[in-house]
Order: C-alpha cells, then sequence, then structure tokens
C-alpha cells in the first residue's frame, strides 16, 4: 500500500520498514515482538502506528487498533511515562493560568 501525506522520504522509509517487517508478521512473529523490533530501531510512535496499520491492511479499523497496539506495547514504557509527565506539567501550568485570571 503507498502510504499518502507524509514526505516522500519519510514515506519511502517506512514503506519500506512495513516491506521488511510484513513477512515476519506473516511467517508466525506476533505483535508485540514486531513492536519491540520497532522500538528497538529507534522509530518513533507516530511512525510505528503508521507502519503497524500497514502491516494490519490499513483497513477502517486498522488505525484504532495500530494505535492500541503500539500505545500498549511494553516497549513504549518509556513513551508513556514522559507523556504522562508531559500531561502532568500541562494540567498543573493550566492550573495556575486559571488562578490568576
Amino acid at each position: 500500500m503507498a502510504l499518502t501525506g507524509l514526505d516522500p522520504e519519510r514515506a519511502a522509509r517506512l514503506s519500506a520498514l512495513a516491506a521488511e517487517l510484513r513477512p515476519l508478521l506473516a511467517t508466525g512473529t506476533e505483535m508485540p515482538a514486531i513492536q519491540e523490533m520497532l522500538s528497538a530501531r529507534g522509530i518513533g510512535v507516530m511512525d510505528s502506528i503508521i507502519v503497524t496499520r500497514e502491516l494490519l491492511g490499513a483497513g477502517p479499523e486498522a488505525l484504532g487498533l495500530a494505535k492500541t497496539l503500539v500505545l500498549t506495547s511494553p516497549a513504549r514504557h518509556t513513551e508513556r511515562e514522559q507523556h504522562q509527565m508531559l500531561v502532568e506539567e500541562l494540567v498543573v501550568a493550566l492550573d495556575q493560568v486559571d488562578t490568576q485570571t
């Protein structure tokens, strides 16, 4: 499948990665192992979601499932912690703005 809406270099890189991983998935490598591989290679969350969506076939439900697979992967623990810290800091900052107005 052709990735659209991305710059050509990124689309080519992610398409190649999906093409590389697709045979592993077809021969029995489970999605958690694929997610571990993506994380170990330093592929960011957004790009991992795009690749996972492509591996799932990019159907109507694929995006939601891809997000769930990536974001719940044990390999993404650090990213989830960083996200949670950012959200908590944002809430504190918003509370401070609200009390000042």
